[in-house]
């Protein structure tokens, strides 16, 4: 295949079902905009620009209202006509939502529950700049930063074509990637995005999405166990280079009133005694976890107990938990899900000389580097 010139991919939705497919055609533009949800369920939210713009209607793009600069004001849900505000931003504006400086353009949505939501439509390049720092540090090496930004632009452009979502595609927290504007851009990240430009991974031509996390601990493990998709790309394999990072082992104490607490707002009402891991995977993550105690026992998946207490509490579900009192004291390995790219033995290995290319292959193996779009 000619890496410069790429007929714009087959997307194959590998949930479930692998023979359900999904046309993507070549972009019409250089451009590639995203739709990034950085607002949710908010009464009200804040805007400012520096320099020229225009408001427009969200559906019918009817000018509301343009300027020079908008001195702070502050838009209420109760206030928003059905549809929405569109922020056109001219150019070197500067628009700050909420006090954070983002590019691109700003829709402002009143949602079915009448709160407000806010979506940033950018260039998947400059989304880029503002996530790879929240993702990885910026003072890695520039072949971690290169294989990081290839990853995540691979999963935003599959996040893209996958979306049935009205309004975006992906949102700005740790359950998409975790963007965070202009705030975000250091010399470095912007480098490796740019060396990378254009660049995704394929596999037999089509986009799959690129999962990564922080640590796997020792071997990352099937995407099959979590959302049913078995392409060899997302297969677990094992990894000796993270144990250089520091969440390879962890410790945490949590009080079991606490736990209790996040299990009854989650909708289970149960005074816990122990926890037992009925069954785990190849990589040593539990896959199905037994709650016992009173009324009952609830047996819940490893990742869903794990997201219910807090993600950045018990940091993998590659753990074994002991009652102590009226604490459980968790003893893991690893930071994430452990699905695709193992971000500090990514680190490792570019620290060893190993290329992007080579960094990518190998945790999403059978994987090709293709160019999109005109870049």
């Amino acid at each position: 295949m000619n890496h410069r010139i790429l007929i714009f991919l087959v997307l194959v939705l590998f949930f479930y079902n692998p023979s359900l497919y999904a046309m993507g055609t070549r972009p019409a533009r250089r451009h590639i905009l995203v739709r990034v949800l950085i607002v949710k369920s908010a009464k009200e939210i804040n805007l400012h620009i520096r320099g020229p713009y225009r408001l427009v209607g969200f559906e019918d793009g009817e000018v509301l209202e343009e300027g020079r600069g908008l001195r702070s004001r502050t838009f209420f849900a109760k206030d928003l006509d059905s549809g929405g505000i569109r922020v056109l931003p001219g150019k070197r504006a500067r628009v700050y939502v909420n006090k954070r400086q983002f590019r691109g353009e700003i829709d402002i949505i009143k949602d079915k529950e009448q709160r407000l939501i806010v979506v940033n439509n950018i260039d998947i390049e400059e989304y880029l700049y503002g996530v790879l720092y929240n993702e990885v540090s910026h003072r890695w090496p520039i072949e971690v930063l290169k294989a990081q930004a290839i990853a995540a632009r691979t999963y935003a452009l599959y996040q893209k074509l996958v979306s049935k979502n009205r309004y975006f595609d992906l949102a700005a927290d740790i359950y998409s990637q975790v963007y965070g504007g202009r705030r975000s851009e250091t010399w470095s990240i912007r480098r490796a995005v740019n060396l990378t430009r254009g660049q995704i991974l394929t596999y037999n031509g089509k986009i799959f999405p690129s999962y990564y996390h922080a640590t796997c601990g020792g071997h990352t493990s099937d995407a099959v166990t979590l959302w049913g998709i078995d392409i060899p790309p997302l297969r677990g394999r094992p990894c000796n280079f993270c144990t250089m990072s520091p969440y390879y082992r962890w410790k945490k104490e949590l009080r079991i009133d606490e736990i209790t607490d996040r299990l009854k707002q989650a909708g289970y009402d149960i005074q816990l005694v122990s926890i037992e891991a009925l069954k785990r995977d190849k990589a040593g993550r539990i896959l199905d976890v037994l709650l016992k105690g009173r009324p009952e026992n609830i047996k819940l998946g490893g990742n869903k107990f794990r997201l219910i207490v807090g993600p950045n509490l018990i940091k993998s579900t590659n753990f074994k938990a002991q009652i102590k009192g009226r604490d459980i004291i968790f003893e893991g390995k690893g930071w994430g899900h452990g699905i695709g790219m193992c971000q500090w033995g990514a680190y490792a290995m570019a620290r060893k000389g190993y290329k992007a290319e080579d960094i990518l292959r190998y945790y999403y193996p059978g994987t090709e580097i293709v160019r999109i779009g005109n870049n």
